[in-house]
C-alpha cells in the first residue's frame, strides 16, 4: 500500500474527512487530497504529527512493504531519505539532467580555454621547461 492509500485509510478509520485532517495538519484540504493521491508528500514535522496523530510508525507510513501500523520504527533520517527518494520525480530527474549537461559543457569550455591559452603560451615563448 503507497503512502496514500495508507493516509485516507487511517483517515477514514478515525472518521475524519479530508477537510478535518487539513484544519488539524494546518494545510488545504487541497494538500491533503494531494498527499492521498500519492502526487506530494508531507514535509518531515507534518510526517511526524500524522503518526503521532494515527498513532502509527513512520515505517507504516513510508514503507510500502510495512503493513502494521505499530512495525518496527526505523530511524528518521532513513524515513526522510525514503521520502526523498520517493519526490525524485521524472520531471525533477530531467532538470538535473539538464543542469548536469551545462555544467559538463562549461567544464569543457574551461579546459579549451586553457589548452588554447598553452598553445599560444608555446607558440610565443615557447616551451616553459
Amino acid at each position: 500500500m503507497t503512502f496514500g492509500e495508507k493516509l485516507s485509510k487511517l483517515r477514514k478509520e478515525r472518521g475524519y474527512t479530508q477537510e478535518q485532517l487539513a484544519e488539524h495538519m494546518a494545510v488545504s484540504r487541497q494538500s491533503v487530497g494531494k498527499w492521498e493521491s500519492d502526487l506530494a508528500y508531507p514535509e518531515t514535522e507534518k510526517l511526524i504529527a500524522l503518526g503521532k496523530l494515527f498513532d502509527c510508525s513512520m515505517d507504516y507510513l513510508l514503507k510500502e512493504e510495512v503493513t502494521d501500523p505499530k512495525g518496527a520504527e526505523a530511524p528518521l533520517s532513513a524515513a526522510i531519505g525514503n521520502a526523498a527518494k520517493k519526490l525524485m520525480t521524472e520531471k525533477n530527474k530531467a532538470r538535473a539532467k539538464k543542469v548536469l549537461t551545462v555544467l559538463v559543457i562549461l567544464l569543457a569550455a574551461v579546459l579549451a580555454i586553457d589548452v588554447i591559452s598553452f598553445a599560444v603560451y608555446v607558440a610565443l615563448y615557447g616551451l616553459p621547461f
